[in-house]
């Protein structure tokens, strides 16, 4: 480690310092030097520094107690780290059930985009925190399981990070069958589903495929050449290849930003904050997902279809609560 240490390198060499000097005791300076890899007035300045550091206690005031202690004497005189008090290390931080689903969840969701190694290290690590009782008592409900859905993510993100085209086979929206080879450049989700951005050989220009409709991908040996040094800038538009329909709608500003996958194109600034925008969209019935990303925010004033997409909807779900 340099002598010359970044933020991320102070919170690293500290989080190590105190439990090497709860495990070993009083310890010479130069010797924790050599052990972490920085000169000895960086250790200095890292204990020194400790000296003043705690946790505030129940008066949220920093106390004695509350607080880090060295022996100062030892290190001015002898050049030796002794922490004569600690605080925070010694309890042993525990999730709740609820928290510990959710970092279930997440490992379960990254699980088919990690190269090989750290696949299982998820894998292991999901199934560890499984098994531990949560500080409420209660287990994590959640558990990583493979089904068709992650081994198509895992084709596709093989290709995506090794540079080669895919092949597979599409299903669109009127049920036509075709079989791509498009060259991958991004995997994204949104409202539950998945999509991939790529280059479409067959079409000669980009295209957001829903992986739902996507059959047997297969990563091929071929590079790709036609997406080198090409990031997408904007969020991938949920209007997936084979959209006709564009919609008009009404939305507050701050509605804006929830519908950012939808890639909306702002139109004109209305009063009160409100603007116009167009959306394209696979089918009038995706104009729901635009109401629910942002509800009470979003009013689809065209096409007809889509309205009435939205209305039958909002019916449906407003009947369930009918005495």
């Amino acid at each position: 480690m340099s002598s010359r240490l970044t933020t991320s390198d102070r919170v690293m060499l500290l989080m190590s310092l105190v439990p090497y000097l709860k495990e070993h005791g009083p310890t010479q300076v130069s010797e924790l030097a050599s052990m972490f890899g920085v000169d000895a007035p960086a250790v200095r300045k890292l204990v020194r520094f400790l000296g003043v550091a705690g946790v505030p206690g129940e008066t949220q005031t920093y106390q004695h107690e509350d607080l880090f202690d060295i022996d100062w004497d030892a290190l001015e005189q002898h050049d030796i780290v002794s922490l004569t008090q600690t605080v925070a290390v010694d309890e042993t931080p525990r999730f709740s059930s609820v928290e510990t689903s959710a970092m279930i969840a997440g490992l379960h969701a990254l699980t088919p985009m990690l190269p090989g190694e750290m696949q299982e290290a998820a894998v292991s690590a999901a199934k560890k925190l499984a098994s531990v009782r949560a500080a409420d008592g209660g287990q994590g409900a959640v558990s990583i399981t493979e089904d068709a859905a992650q081994q198509r993510i895992a084709e596709i993100t093989s290709a995506i990070s090794e540079h080669t085209r895919l092949s597979f086979e599409y299903r669109s929206a009127d049920g036509t069958l075709s079989q791509r080879t498009v060259e991958p450049l991004l995997l994204s989700q949104s409202g539950g589903a998945w999509y991939l951005r790529a280059y479409c050989i067959d079409r000669c220009a980009e295209r957001t495929f829903l992986l739902d409709r996507m059959r047997s991908p297969r990563a091929l040996p071929e590079k790709a050449v036609h997406l080198v040094g090409k990031r997408v800038v904007a969020p991938v538009a949920l209007g997936v290849e084979g959209a006709e329909l564009t919609a008009r709608v009404r939305l507050t500003r701050l509605a804006l930003q929830r519908l950012i996958d939808f890639a909306p194109r702002v139109l004109a600034e209305g009063d009160e904050g409100w603007l116009t925008a167009e959306v394209d969209l696979l089918h009038p019935g995706v104009a729901v997902r635009l109401v629910q990303a942002a509800p009470g925010e979003v009013i689809v004033e065209q096409p007809e279809a889509a309205r009435a997409a939205v209305h039958e909807w909002a019916e449906r779900a407003l009947s369930a609560y009918d005495a």
